[in-house]
């Protein structure tokens, strides 16, 4: 199965959760780019400081609401296989968005250059952490739930992705 067919497949199986997925991230730029610009431009600190405070807040609700709200998570909270690992992935994020606003930040003090770069770095990170999120924090398989593949049994036994 090509990329695209099952990336489509995925998006047609699960698009209640992506559109919840988006949702959140939404408001975690939302709240995240509002902390930034806070401290930017009402308490003067650095481009990276105010960068570093956001994600730190920010970064907190959205991780409940992906556990919870997106994924349908319960349970107890797993720190070594879900809270460890998602704090990874977000913090590439954060090095990323770093970078990208020290750099935007040396060479220009318009907080809305600071706010794109912000946006632009996590932007690239967002695909990568649904993935992750799905297949390795809090997707189905990992709750013990059976997850169709979309595979269909041939009359042969063999399985087909029944994609045509």
């Amino acid at each position: 199965m090509t990329l695209l067919v099952s990336a489509r497949a995925h998006v047609l199986e699960n698009w209640r959760r992506l559109l919840r997925y988006c949702g959140t991230s939404a408001v975690g730029v939302v709240l995240g780019q509002t902390i930034l610009r806070v401290c930017y431009d009402l308490f003067g600190w650095s481009g990276l400081l105010s960068n570093l405070v956001a994600f730190m807040i920010a970064n907190i609700p959205v991780y409940f609401l992906y556990r919870g709200w997106v994924w349908d998570s319960s349970g107890p909270t797993q720190w070594g296989r879900v809270v460890l690992p998602f704090w990874l992935v977000s913090l590439a994020g954060l090095a990323l968005s770093s970078l990208a606003v020290g750099l935007v930040d040396a060479a220009t003090d318009n907080g809305w250059f600071i706010t794109a770069a912000s946006v632009g770095a996590f932007g690239t990170v967002w695909l990568v952490k649904y993935a992750v999120c799905d297949q390795y924090l809090f997707g189905p398989a990992l709750d013990g739930e059976s997850v169709d593949m979309g595979l269909e049994t041939q009359d042969d036994g063999t399985q087909s992705a029944g994609v045509r």
